[in-house]
């Protein structure tokens, strides 16, 4: 039993359905330069996991066909907690009215929503003990936020992002040649350690060394050394978007960098619309036109998107001394479910959510390596969205439910 959703917060499961998971899938261009088509061609999914697993695709509250009542209270609803318990309430709902409240359960989220799949185990372990968990499924995680948003003076974040610069750097052409984006992503893992010490001795580095540091840098990422001197040895993955091919006029993606646009003469440190935002947008109208070709009446309801009013709680409340633990939840909640597994899988080029951050993860976790599974493909934050990757990540899966179904000796 497979629950699969997208995150947003505010991002209805269209995405999964139609770009990995569904009974049907939508096609998207492979070259992240060639033009995109009105709509997407859809066809069946020859991936489907359907004959190990029912797949039941949640909507949360305010997405799809639902709705928010005026007097809700919105800070249920727009809360990491009230969200999880909703979606949890959900679950329950279709496993009790389905007569499968005993089957082996899988989660799967992405995005914010792997934040929400963290909590879910809580939430469903409060709601009902005897639930038959077995495996939560992240693509793009987001439960180390701190890493993930780069927090300027966090220097962690830095050798953390690192890995993904050098694999856009490779491939965009700017690494010497002859190099490819994982060998590329390896050596910044490698040379990481001696980064973040430079970066943590600041001031008191001292200058041959900051030199050595500025040039291994300017290798990695095809960023000028110049640069890494000016801005004590730091880029953000927002400036890197900005700087990389600025020469050329052009801006990466923020969800897949392998993708670019025009650069707008007045950019600053950051530029807001997404490259791979069109990309997204194809599978957003294949679902409604999924919902049309099958009969659903007023198909056009149906919201991908839904942008809720005034501020999303994450649970730490406005402080500095505030953490988001959402590792360190999971993790307690495994030690309590010694049949519990975690998959992590992430996009070599997201510049959101990044293969460094992943591997930190685990680096940080108590957990055994025969508790997770991390893998990366190489694609973006919506890593289905190549086909490649796609195969590899259903695949993978495929792999990680059955192994899990079968712990107890149960059949899924």
């Amino acid at each position: 039993m497979l629950f699969v959703f997208n995150g947003g917060p505010g991002a209805a499961s269209a995405y999964l359905q139609m770009g990995a998971f569904g009974p049907m899938r939508a096609h998207v261009p492979q070259d992240p330069a060639a033009p995109l088509p009105a709509a997407a061609e859809v066809s069946a999914n020859p991936a489907s996991l359907l004959d190990i697993a029912d797949l039941v695709f949640l909507d949360p509250p305010g997405t799809g066909f639902s709705e928010i009542a005026k007097d809700a209270d919105s800070a249920f609803y727009q809360s990491v907690k009230g969200d999880a318990d909703a979606v949890s309430q959900a679950a329950r709902a279709w496993l009790a009215e389905n007569r499968r409240t005993g089957s082996p359960l899988f989660i799967l989220g992405e995005s914010y929503g792997t934040i929400r799949a963290a909590a879910m185990v809580d939430a469903l372990r409060a709601q009902d003990a005897k639930l038959n968990l077995r495996g939560v499924l992240l693509l793009g995680q987001a439960l180390n936020m701190i890493e993930t948003s780069q927090r300027p003076d966090n220097v962690v974040t830095y050798p953390v992002s690192l890995p993904t610069l050098a694999a856009l750097a490779c491939y965009h052409h700017k690494r010497p040649a002859p190099c490819d984006p994982d060998s590329s992503a390896d050596k910044a893992t490698a040379f990481a350690p001696a980064y973040l010490d430079a970066l943590y001795k600041g001031r008191t580095l001292d200058e041959a060394a900051r030199g050595t540091i500025a040039t291994k840098l300017a290798d990695l990422t095809g960023i000028p050394a110049a640069f890494y001197l000016a801005h004590d040895l730091r880029i953000s993955k927002e400036r890197f978007r900005v700087e990389l091919l600025r020469g050329e006029g052009k801006v990466l993606g923020r969800y897949d960098a392998r993708y670019t646009a025009p650069l707008p003469a007045n950019a600053g440190e950051m530029v807001g619309p997404d490259a791979f935002s069109p990309v997204s947008d194809l599978y957003g109208k294949a679902v409604i036109g999924q919902l049309f070709a099958i009969g659903v009446a007023n198909a056009q309801r149906y919201k991908v998107i839904s942008r809720f009013p005034g501020e999303w709680s994450y649970g730490a409340g406005d402080s500095p001394f505030n953490d988001w633990p959402f590792m360190a939840r999971l993790e307690a909640a495994m030690a309590a479910e010694p049949d519990l597994r975690l998959f992590v899988g992430t996009g070599l080029f997201d510049l959101t959510t990044t293969v460094g951050a992943a591997d930190y993860l685990f680096a940080q976790s108590n957990l055994t390596a025969d508790r997770f599974v991390n893998r990366r493909y190489p694609a973006g934050h919506v890593a289905y969205s190549d086909d490649a990757s796609w195969s590899k990540l259903v695949a993978d899966v495929r792999a990680f439910v059955v192994a899990g179904s079968m712990i107890r000796g149960s059949k899924p």
